[in-house]
């Protein structure tokens, strides 16, 4: 399983309608971009992990698998905030020491895990989406619940289809090679010229299945009458209700207390 890839199941979350789950999310990432402090992003995150692993039923060892090389990237974002955190914008900065012209000061360490956790959290939560919501419903929830074009809507989702099969396609050729004898040495330049090598049958593959799509879809008269029916039936239920208001209750209780303890900063001038 990769990252950007649908996890099939029966789970509470995979059953919440798509358009509801990225309505609340994004909301939710919104709001935290505007706040400055790491205890925020850091318990919507443990929010997130609980939703992926208790009530999506996603196995920990799998999640794991997924962002642990995105944590490396997310520990070097952190250090270079905090390193670039400017210290004179500070009325009385805190030092805690100093590495040549550098200062790292409370607040610079405060404001580089606020980066961090707020990337993970926004991973966090795309993961939780993108694992939980199966690419067909979520292109017909956009029709039916946000007013999309079907035409846009059926055509991102052709597209989308296109990427694994592609990826096939390209082992595929690969496999071809090294059954006829033919030596591929690895390594990025390697990886580089097996790709340009490669590139004329990949695009023969993918115009032929563009135009088998494309025949199917003038078959079955695609957008010829302006209403039409779903095979899935994709609507807002009592259960996609008490998800909404339970998530909006939790956050709300989670911002109302961060608030109590006087931890809960906005913008980044809370960092003077």
């Amino acid at each position: 399983m990769q990252f950007f890839e649908y996890y099939e199941g029966d789970s509470i979350i995979h059953r919440i309608n798509p358009a509801v789950k990225l309505g609340l999310f994004f909301i939710l990432m919104l709001v935290i971009t505007f706040i400055y402090d790491p205890y925020t992003p850091f318990i919507f995150s443990v929010l997130a992990l609980i939703q992926i692993t208790v009530l999506a039923r996603i196995p920990s060892r799998q999640v794991m698998k997924m962002i642990l090389p995105l944590l490396l990237v997310l520990a070097g974002i952190t250090i270079t905030s905090i390193i670039s955190f400017n210290t004179g914008m500070e009325v009385a900065p805190r030092i805690l020491f100093s590495i040549g012209k550098i200062e790292i000061s409370i607040n610079s360490i405060k404001f580089g895990l606020t980066i961090g956790l707020r990337i993970l959290c926004f991973m966090l939560y795309s993961l939780l989406f993108v694992a939980t919501t199966d690419p067909t419903d979520f292109i017909i929830s956009l029709i039916l619940q946000f007013k999309l074009s079907p035409k846009i809507g059926f055509g991102t989702l052709a597209g989308y289809r296109f990427v694994p099969l592609l990826s096939t396609e390209y082992q595929n050729i690969f496999e071809a090679h090294r059954v006829r004898g033919m030596e591929e040495r690895s390594g990025a330049i390697a990886k580089i010229k097996r790709f340009k090598k490669f590139a004329v049958p990949l695009m023969v593959t993918a115009a032929r299945k563009a135009q088998r799509v494309a025949i199917a879809m003038d078959s079955k008269c695609f957008y010829a009458y302006p209403k039409r029916t779903y095979l899935r039936d994709i609507r807002i239920r009592k259960a996609d209700v008490s998800y909404i208001i339970i998530f909006i209750l939790i956050c709300a209780i989670i911002f109302i207390t961060l608030t109590w303890f006087g931890v809960l900063n906005w913008g980044y001038r809370s960092l003077r």
